[in-house]
């Protein structure tokens, strides 16, 4: 029978970290979640109930895609958050234009397919300012930082595609950017698995210490700055909650703080700062 009473919300990349927290959140504030992952696996361990449906989504495929929006049409779909993403770091001159493909594939070409995809639904379900679609970036849609070319740039490019289309369907349909800082996740452990055979690239060359020294670096931030991924959850959900959202929302301080000293000093005292950071210096 179909769930024509509860607002649902579909959230991408639930197999860890922030998108595994939004589900429990989510369901906690009275929502119906539609769960989705690559692997049907990752979801296991999610506790089952009238309020949760679990799909198989690659953000990729626009048969799995097209196979979620089917499995959705019985309910009352209003929202939707797009958080499935990995990072791709390394060097950009010994990043292959292959890997820079696969990684706007998924952070940004696959977004924009799911957002298309779902975005009939939510018309037709939500009541008047009730339809979200919430768009996670990164504080590094702000700024970059060394050795994180493809991930800056595939999340530079969400948030102006967040914007634009604020711009073109906000007043029928609120669109909010998140943009977290640090949150502790097993987001860094998929770092080496996306690099491939970088290390073997670069060996003898100056970014063979300085990969491992950026490394280091990220494990330090983690451990002295990181979020909980529900703390992180607790901020996404004011934009499913509140009758006006927030346009952007950021997460943790030091989102705020690097964006504000990027915005007040000078350019070269900010990259002289980033660059001796990561050992580029």
């Amino acid at each position: 029978m179909p769930d024509t009473a509860r607002p649902w919300v579909l959230i991408t990349g639930c197999s860890s970290g922030i998108g595994k927290a939004l589900v429990s959140v989510c369901r906690a504030a009275g929502w119906g979640v539609v769960a989705t992952a690559r692997r049907p696996a990752d979801l296991a361990e999610l506790s089952a109930g009238e309020d949760l449906r679990t799909l198989n989504l690659d953000v990729t495929s626009a048969e799995s895609i097209a196979l979620g929006v089917r499995a959705c049409a019985d309910l009352r779909l209003v929202a939707l958050i797009n958080n499935a993403g990995y990072g791709q770091m390394g060097p950009l001159e010994f990043i292959r234009p292959e890997e820079l493909r696969a990684q706007f594939e998924t952070n940004v070409v696959g977004l924009h397919a799911v957002t298309n995809a779902f975005l009939p639904l939510i018309r037709k379900h939500a009541t008047q300012g009730e339809g979200r679609i919430v768009q996670v970036a990164s504080m590094l849609g702000r700024l970059s930082i060394p050795l994180a070319g493809p991930y800056n740039a595939s999340k530079h490019a969400v948030v102006a595609l967040a914007e634009t289309l604020r711009l073109e369907i906000g007043r029928e349909i609120h669109v909010v950017l998140v943009e977290p800082g640090a949150v502790a996740s097993s987001f860094r452990t998929t770092i080496a698995r996306s690099w491939g055979d970088l290390p073997q690239r670069i060996q003898g060359t100056r970014y063979e210490r300085i990969l491992a020294g950026f490394m280091k670096t990220r494990e330090k931030q983690a451990e002295h700055f990181a979020g909980s991924p529900e703390q992180a959850a607790r901020c996404i959900l004011k934009a499913l909650t509140r009758k006006r959202p927030p346009r952007r929302i950021l997460i943790r301080p030091e989102a705020r703080l690097a964006g504000w000293a990027k915005a007040v000093m000078p350019a070269a005292l900010w990259e002289w700062l980033l660059r001796r950071s990561y050992g580029l210096h």
